[in-house]
């Protein structure tokens, strides 16, 4: 095993909320400071909008299942819930931009 196999992953699911507002208060605090500070800001930002990427294509793809009848009842309420939280991390991303 080498060192750059050293990985950490992050369940949206359970741990978006957390995740994105963490990674919000890195981009509002280093957003105006030193040259350091906004490279931090600027992959914190990259991170949220990867993330947020990510949990579409997930979304989208459960979205194709849940339509094929895949999913129980409880299954759309998960995917229901997801996509409310996705909505709101996107309408926080749009106002870390302005």
């Amino acid at each position: 095993m080498a060192l750059s196999d050293v990985e950490l992953t992050v369940n949206l699911y359970t741990e978006g909320d957390k995740f994105f507002d963490l990674l919000k208060a890195a981009v509002r605090d280093w957003q105006g400071g030193w040259g350091h500070e906004r490279e931090r800001a600027a992959y914190a930002m990259e991170l949220y909008e990867r993330s947020l990427k990510l949990m579409r294509a997930h979304l989208e793809e459960a979205k194709a299942k849940a339509e094929g009848g895949y999913f129980t009842d409880q299954d759309r309420k998960i995917l229901n819930r997801t996509e409310e939280k996705l909505v709101y991390w996107e309408k926080k991303l749009e106002e870390i931009r302005k």
